[in-house]
Formats: C-alpha cells, sequence, structure tokens
C-alpha cells in the first residue's frame, strides 16, 4: 500500500515539518492518525497518535486548493513516525517481517542501546517470542515483553522534556547544561528566549530531547515573543514531562493554563539567571527540593534533575538488557500483545503474516 503521508519540507532537523495526506488515502490516513477533516481555508490544532500515544502537537490545514497539510515540529525521528503510523501497522508496511521492519530502523536509533535492541530483533528474536506466545510455550513472555517496552521504547524515542517558566527562570541555562553546549542564548533581559528549541542530552542510559520554550507572562511587548509563547504551548503537547523551573521566592510560578492535565509536571526551585554563591557538594535526594543554581554548581543541578525526571517518570538510572533478547520496537507490537492477552490472536498473527 502506498504513503499516505508525503514529507513536502526538506528532509533532516528542522523548525517545522510539512507533510501532505494523499487524496487517494485521505480517510484512512486521518483514522490511523485518530484526526478528523477540516473545512478548506481552515486550520486546527491537533494531536497526531500512534495506536494509543501522541505523537506531537501541531496544526492540521485545509488548504484553498482542497488537499490537507500535518504541520508538526521538524523532528526527523517524529517525521517518521507520523510516516510510519500513516501506513499503517504490521502487514500494511508492503508485507515486510519483523526483522526487516528492525533491521530499516537500525539507522535512525537514537543512541547505542536501541541500535543494538533493533538488530536483535533483526535476527528474528521478536518472531520467535511471538511464535512461543501464540504457542502457548512460554508463560510470563508476553507481560515481559510489555513491561520492558514501556521502558526499552525511550531507546527508540527519546522522551520530550519541556522546560516552562516565568522569564528569567533559568529555562535556557538549564537547557544548555543538559545538551551540553551553548545552544540557547542566555540574557538577564526579559524575553530573550523567543522560539521553542530543541536539543539532544542524555540522562543516565536515556536520550532525551530537551525544548527550551518562551518566558511566560502576560502582556509580552512584541508579536515575536508572543509566538513564541504559543509555540511553547504546542510543543507541551507532545511532551512526555514538563519541568516547570520556579525561581526561589516567587509564589506565582506554580502552574499555567498552558499546561495541559495529561502531561505530567515536576516543579523545578530554581534560582534562575542571577547565581548566588557557590554551594558546595550535597547528596542527591529527589524528595529534597533546594532550588538548583545551575550557575554555580552545574554538577548538583545535573544530578538533582536526573534524579528527579527519572523518578518522576519511573525509569531505573541503569537498565540492561541480555543478547538477543526478545524486545519490542513499536507501538503496534504492544497493542498486539495486549489484544492476545484480552482473547484475540489476529493482530499478532497479522504481524508474523500467518
Amino acid at each position: 500500500m502506498g504513503n499516505g503521508l508525503d514529507l513536502i519540507t526538506p528532509p533532516g532537523p528542522g523548525g517545522v515539518a510539512v507533510l501532505r495526506l494523499n487524496d487517494s488515502m485521505r480517510k484512512e490516513t486521518l483514522a490511523r492518525l485518530g484526526l478528523s477533516e477540516v473545512p478548506r481555508g481552515t486550520a486546527r490544532l491537533v494531536r497526531p497518535q500512534s495506536g494509543e500515544e501522541v505523537l506531537d502537537e501541531g496544526l492540521l490545514v485545509g488548504c484553498p486548493d482542497g488537499s490537507l497539510e500535518l504541520h508538526v515540529h521538524g523532528s526527523p525521528v517524529l517525521v517518521q513516525r507520523l510516516l510510519d503510523g500513516a501506513a499503517g501497522p504490521g502487514p500494511v508496511e508492503a508485507g515486510k517481517s519483523l526483522g526487516a521492519l528492525a533491521q530499516e530502523r537500525v539507522p535512525g536509533a537514537p543512541c547505542s542501546s536501541g541500535a543494538r535492541l533493533l538488530l536483535d530483533q533483526s535476527e528474528g528474536c521478536l518472531h520467535m517470542a511471538f511464535e512461543e506466545i501464540l504457542a502457548g510455550t512460554a508463560d510470563g513472555l508476553a507481560q515481559d515483553l510489555l513491561d520492558h517496552w514501556r521502558v526499552q521504547r525511550y531507546w527508540l524515542q527519546p522522551m520530550r522534556i519541556v522546560l516552562v517558566g516565568q522569564v528569567n527562570a533559568g529555562k535556557s541555562t538549564l537547557f544548555n547544561l543538559m545538551i551540553g553546549e551553548e545552544h540557547a542564548l542566555t540574557s538577564s533581559e526579559a524575553g530573550t528566549t523567543r522560539d521553542a528549541v530543541q536539543g539532544r542530552g542524555h540522562l543516565g542510559p536515556w536520550p532525551v530531547d530537551w525544548i527550551d520554550t518562551a518566558g511566560e507572562r502576560a502582556n509580552a511587548p512584541l508579536a515575536v515573543e508572543r509566538a513564541g509563547q504559543e509555540q511553547a504551548r504546542q510543543a507541551i503537547g507532545g511532551a512526555d514531562l514538563i519541568l516547570r523551573l520556579v525561581p526561589e521566592g516567587d509564589s506565582d510560578s506554580t502552574g499555567s493554563p498552558c499546561s495541559p492535565g495529561d502531561v505530567p509536571e515536576l516543579l523545578i526551585p530554581s534560582r534562575g539567571d542571577q547565581s548566588a554563591a557557590p554551594l558546595g557538594h550535597r547528596s542527591v535526594d529527589p524528595d529534597f527540593f533546594t532550588p538548583i543554581d545551575v550557575l554555580a554548581d552545574p554538577m548538583m543541578a545535573r544530578e538533582t534533575i536526573r534524579a528527579r525526571v527519572l523518578g518522576a517518570l519511573d525509569l531505573p538510572l541503569k537498565w540492561r538488557r541480555g543478547s538477543r533478547q526478545a524486545a519490542l520496537f513499536d507501538e503496534a507490537q504492544a497493542l498486539a500483545l495486549r489484544a492476545w492477552r484480552a482473547g484475540n490472536s489476529q493482530p499478532l498473527l497479522d504481524l508474523l503474516h500467518i
């Protein structure tokens, strides 16, 4: 079956990616992504999905010529997830085996652990595990695969963490620390960050896409700053976690109407962009809410963020898997296993082309 989406902006990282729906598959593609039609000449804020997982928040645009375009964040991994989701799971992907699908995804793995997981599946580990599950010879294997998928999926699709907070809360300073380079502008002048800026970092074994956003303040004086705040609201919709930096002594930064209730939010007390005196060494305790000071004690700030983020997402600091071990590498496979546990074996059989 052909592709339901076509990428019409240049491939590679970018601020925005535009995908056009194939007219011949329009209805099917909208259904697979959990979307519905929009009238010509209008745009709607949408959250395209893969199964039950929300991939991003973007705009579905009804163009004047009658075509439909999906405007999303320009992450290559996200774009590929959308293209895969529009094509449909399992046999819809041109009858490819699980091993072939895994092999195709190796070059795009965001970390070495994800690449090794995919290489094992390219050699047939998951195919054999599914056969054992269907044959009833592997008690507990289905649940083990699902339990591990909850964690291991972050080796294949980095967690998205959005930094939000009032102006000068220290978001850009923390962002630069977590990705390991001076990528975002920092300044004590309010409104310096006006676009959502994305960069890749790691927390222990887990790759992370950090997103720095414009500071929240009412009545922003410039249109470009207000546009940046709107980008922040869009970025939050596709996040796994919101990190809200609250400057020390600021009691008004404990929440925002732009934070949707279905995205968990973690409050991080901060000394903002004005560093205090050096803090010295302290033990890391995820429940110890002393404000972080990125400028005076970057090592302590990094360790505090790592402990609190991994604790909030219930992820271990260390995680290893055995070689040649079966593992899921797509949400469609998790959905098929859940269907099997509910008494419906057909999705699992479809994945094996039986």
